[in-house]
């Protein structure tokens, strides 16, 4: 029977002795955890207040975007009147009859008739003249940004040179 206690008191010490890493291993990953939970506290206030400020810049941009879409609708909407109303009054200029000649007397007395422009055609040289303009000023821009582009792309590679 001595000799069951002692299998026994040997075989509960080997245990004990062989679980002292596992303990060591589970208070290391406790002490870990514990770092993280008051880096957590510490640090999860500032950023739920940021990211709550962050939602609030998104919806007022989002709120901006939708304002500035509407505006845009409704510059395309009378604009688009615009040119309807320009274009049923060149039809209406073009259906008209034309007057009758006047007799050969009167040619020898008439005096020569300056131009007038309609509406619409001063309407379509005017849009005309901005959808020029929107052209150009697109493509002076697209040729800034393109020589800014490449200039850093230069000054960068100048910069690894100096360095090497």
């Amino acid at each position: 029977m001595s000799l069951l206690a002692l299998y026994a008191a040997v075989s509960a010490t080997w245990l004990f002795i062989s679980a002292i890493p596992t303990l060591l291993a589970f208070k290391r990953a406790a002490e870990s955890l514990e770092k993280l939970m008051d880096a957590t506290r510490e640090e999860l206030p500032d950023t739920m207040a940021a990211i709550r400020l962050s939602g609030m810049e998104i919806s007022d941009l989002t709120m901006e975007l939708s304002d500035l879409g509407q505006e845009i609708t409704q510059g395309v909407k009378s604009s688009t009147r615009a040119v309807r109303i320009a274009e049923e009054r060149l039809r209406g200029l073009t259906n008209m009859p034309s007057p009758p000649p006047p007799p050969p007397s009167a040619l020898l007395q008439t005096i020569p008739r300056q131009k007038t422009e309609t509406g619409a055609l001063v309407v379509a040289r005017t849009a005309k003249g901005i959808k020029e303009g929107i052209v150009r000023g697109r493509a002076i821009l697209q040729l800034f940004f393109t020589f800014t582009h490449y200039s850093r792309l230069a000054l960068n590679y100048f910069r690894k040179q100096a360095k090497k």
